[in-house]
């Protein structure tokens, strides 16, 4: 039987590899060059957002790409920023829903090897929905995280080596947050307000080290080569209940050009593991005589209750699935456990390339080219990392259209699963 440990090695060996071999394998594939990389682009959204379980709004955004830093030759960074209003779920029902963010990536430190991230987010009456543990989990069965107030401040620094095909990168996320309370997955309501650590003012902080291979023609938009991503994560408990711990990410992508330019193979593979670092507080609860009076099983039912919240705090939590980028027909953090095994691939074709420039008081740049996507995938969760880390898989498939400008990829995903469907808006691709 495998364990977490021998997983961790296996990943220290593989970047050991990598490590080893810059010299003769960090370049294999020369970066494709365009004539548009460099130009200056916006876009100004307005757009109704929904998010099940937290709620809905209005918000302006805007999308900056490739300002240019004078003092650092060929220095350009990134700008993302936006605000909405609109109204709140769960206990927040029909309050008002205030929310920001600002990020900026890759702002040259003496120069374009040298880049720090800031960014900052914040919310009120934010809700957040947690599914319970495990691949064949009940989808109505969820507890949500209830806060008054929410503000994340971001920062990530990142050295590149050669064209940026190798990047070192450290991550900090520090949490101001204003706790209402939760709804167990019963439903019942659990105040936080006064408890020490997760009342109001509280703070939690989450870090990030990785590591980058991109050895591919184009980091952006890659039509061939691979790339090989590590993180170790350390994260804060969320309740009282839960605990801290230790996560650990390894990706591998491969880009196969099955018509050269048009038609391009992507295949995935992606493991998660954790380790706990303190166990989350559980506290047992006595029914009183008049309880056992009214209710004979009252004892019985909260000490199964205990029981199974003493099992979940001594546990760690991988990357979970579902959402925007791993089984993308379900919803996000649908399935998660102690470790996580997900697998995918993606065939991706490029229309005649059509280069558009346009220049409107909303939005400037140029529409280089449109791709239609056709993804599958599967993934499954796992409790340890014997047979059911390599079986039990859940699936999900979907179409995909994809909008590629000078400098950024939009994307439009429609997923499917044996659940429903999920349609996911975003930037980038998944892998």
């Amino acid at each position: 039987m495998f364990s977490s440990k021998i997983i961790r090695k296996f990943i220290f060996f593989i970047l050991l590899i990598n490590i080893s071999t810059f010299e003769l394998f960090a370049i294999v594939f020369e970066r494709r060059k365009s004539f548009n990389d460099d130009i200056f682009e916006y876009y100004f959204l307005l757009a109704p957002i929904e998010r099940p379980g937290t709620g809905s709004f209005l918000s302006l955004g805007a999308f900056i790409n490739n300002i240019e830093v004078p003092w650092i030759d060929g220095g350009r960074f990134n700008f993302i920023g936006g605000f909405g209003k609109g109204r709140g779920e769960n206990e927040f029902e029909g309050e008002d829903m205030d929310a920001y963010g600002v990020s900026i990536i890759d702002f040259p430190i003496f120069s374009n090897d040298f880049t720090f991230s800031p960014a900052r987010l914040a919310s009120t009456k934010f809700s957040y929905t947690v599914y319970e543990r495990g691949i064949n989990s009940d989808p109505n069965r969820k507890l949500t995280i209830l806060l008054d107030k929410v503000a994340s401040n971001l920062g990530e620094f990142s050295y590149y080596f050669y064209d940026r095909q190798i990047e070192l990168y450290y991550t900090f996320f520090n949490a101001e947050l204003d706790f209402y309370g939760y709804k167990d997955y019963n439903g019942n309501f659990v105040s936080l307000k006064g408890v020490e650590g997760f009342g109001k003012g509280s703070t939690k902080f989450t870090e990030r080290w990785g590591m980058l291979i991109d050895d591919t023609d184009f980091r952006r938009d890659p039509r061939i080569g691979y790339s090989v991503k590590f993180d170790r994560w350390q994260w804060p408990s969320r309740l009282p209940k839960e605990s801290s711990w230790y996560q650990y990410d390894i990706e591998t992508t491969g880009y196969i050009p099955i018509i050269d330019q048009k038609l391009i193979m992507v295949l995935t593979q992606y493991f998660s593991t954790s380790k706990v670092i303190t166990s989350g507080k559980v506290e047992k609860y006595n029914c009183t005589d008049q309880q056992l009076l009214l209710y004979p099983k009252c004892q019985e039912i909260m000490d199964e209750r205990y029981m199974n919240d003493l099992d979940e705090s001594n546990k760690g939590r991988a990357t979970s699935l579902g959402g925007y980028e791993r089984l993308r027909g379900y919803p996000e953090g649908r399935f998660f456990d102690e470790h996580t095994n997900f697998r995918g691939i993606e065939l991706r074709y490029y229309f005649n390339q059509i280069n558009v420039d346009f220049d409107l008081f909303f939005s400037r740049g140029v529409l280089a080219e449109f791709q239609l996507a056709g993804f599958y995938e599967q993934g499954t969760v796992s409790p340890d990392l014997g047979g059911k880390f390599w079986k039990n898989f859940k699936d999900s498939y979907g179409l995909g259209l994809r909008l590629i400008t000078g400098s950024a990829v939009g994307r439009l995903d429609f997923g499917f699963s044996e659940e429903g469907k999920a349609i996911t808006a975003y930037y980038d691709y998944p892998y």
